[in-house]
């Protein structure tokens, strides 16, 4: 499966692990999968993971949801907004669309 709206794929953005909370550091890995910006192609993603992945992703970062939004609101003020929290943003947005399927 090609995907063309990885919000981690694109050249321009710069992701600096410093500039990310440490609680939810552990998750850069899924958020970078996740981070699809695309409806058709996250919903295509979606259908194509396994049932133990999507759960997998979902529980990784549903514990984090407080966090991520606390990180949100303290950032709501930059502009631009940092490629990091552009990054979790949207790969949390992923995961609870998933775990509104489970």
């Amino acid at each position: 499966m090609t995907i063309t709206s990885r919000y981690s794929d694109i050249p321009e953005v710069v992701i600096d692990e410093s500039k990310i909370p440490p609680e939810v550091l552990p998750l850069l890995p899924l958020a970078r999968e996740w981070s699809i910006s695309d409806d058709v192609e996250l919903e295509a993603f979606i259908a194509a993971a396994s049932e133990q992945k999507r759960r997998e992703f979902f529980e990784a970062f549903r514990p984090h949801f407080p966090a991520l939004a606390k990180w949100n609101r303290e950032s709501a003020h930059l502009v631009p907004q940092p490629d990091e929290l552009v990054l979790f943003d949207i790969a949390a947005n992923a995961a609870a669309t998933v775990g509104s399927l489970l």
